[in-house]
């Protein structure tokens, strides 16, 4: 189950997860500028510092493979590094749903100028 493939495919996931998120705030961000609305510090954040996110899946990628060069670690523990990069694409998504969606589903997008929210 931890093999490199495993390992490139998760941290493949994490990044797509992040990339998405920081795009999706950046049109979230350009529709508030718009508007003249303000956005939800977590859609802030992700549009100010998500690139800084990408640090996240590397660590994760590297400390995946060193456990997997020691022959003394044991193969559950090797597993369960996997399912904690999977736990982290999830973590990483379920930030990145919260901080792009929720301006959209709290009616905070007005009609094109007409002032009301």
């Amino acid at each position: 189950m931890f093999t490199i493939r495993n390992t490139v495919r998760v941290a493949i996931m994490q990044v797509g997860v992040l990339v998405a998120g920081i795009l999706a705030s950046g049109l979230g961000h350009r529709l508030s500028v718009v508007n003249g609305i303000l956005l939800p510090w977590p859609a802030v954040l992700l549009y100010q510092y998500g690139v800084l996110g990408l640090a996240i899946p590397l660590g994760w990628t590297a400390a995946a493979l060193v456990l997997r060069r020691r022959p003394e670690i044991s193969d559950g523990l090797k597993a369960l590094v996997v399912l904690s990069g999977i736990l982290l694409v999830v973590a990483l998504a379920a930030f990145v749903l919260y901080a792009d969606v929720t301006p959209w589903l709290h009616g905070t997008w007005g009609l094109a100028g007409d002032g009301e929210n």
